[in-house]
Parts: structure tokens; sequence; C-alpha cells
């Protein structure tokens, strides 16, 4: 991946800092525990796996199933730190507004 611990570890924790704050500790410990970090009781991180890149990968497309601002969010901040952003989030999701389903219906 080419990108340094330090700023893999800065970008977990800032997600995570901002992860407790908005969707509690619950909701952070399962979205950590299916990625394979762990949350320590200081509120802190450590990895559980020994492939940090896949653990980080699926830890950034959890996080950004939250919503969009989380989603944003991981994107912003990946650009920042110089991570990677996983395929997954960089598709676009196909989806017919309101609008078009309501204008599709009259031609």
């Amino acid at each position: 991946m080419g990108v340094s611990r330090e700023s893999i570890d800065e970008l977990v924790s800032t997600l995570v800092a901002r992860g407790l704050g908005i969707y509690g500790r619950e909701k952070m410990a399962e979205i950590c525990l299916n990625s394979g970090v762990a949350l320590l009781d200081d509120n802190t991180t450590d990895w559980l796996e020994d492939d940090i890149e896949s653990a980080l990968q699926r830890f950034l497309i959890n996080y950004s199933k939250f919503n969009l601002a989380a989603k944003m969010t991981v994107l912003v901040l990946a650009k920042r730190y110089g991570i990677p952003i996983p395929d997954e989030l960089k598709r676009k999701k196909k989806r017919k507004s309101r609008f078009r389903r309501m204008l599709s219906r009259f031609r």
C-alpha cells in the first residue's frame, strides 16, 4: 500500500473518535469488531489481525455504511492521509430519483 502506519493509525483514531461522539460506543464497537480493529476501554484502537491493509479497507467500508455524511468523511480523510479508497466506495449507486420515477410514468 505504501502508506505509513502512523497515517493509518491517525485516520482510524479520528474516525473512531468521531463515531464515538456521534453514534455511540456500542455501534462503534460493533463496527470495529466486524472490521478487525479492537476498540479498547480508553477509546484507543489496536489491530486484531496481522493484515492491517485488509482490516483497514473493511473498517472504511463498514464505517461509511452509517450514512452519507460518514461516507463523505471517510473519503475526505482517506484522501488527506493518502490512503487508497476502497473500490466499493468509489462506485456510484444507480438509483432513480422520485422525480425521474414520476416522469417515467407519464412518458
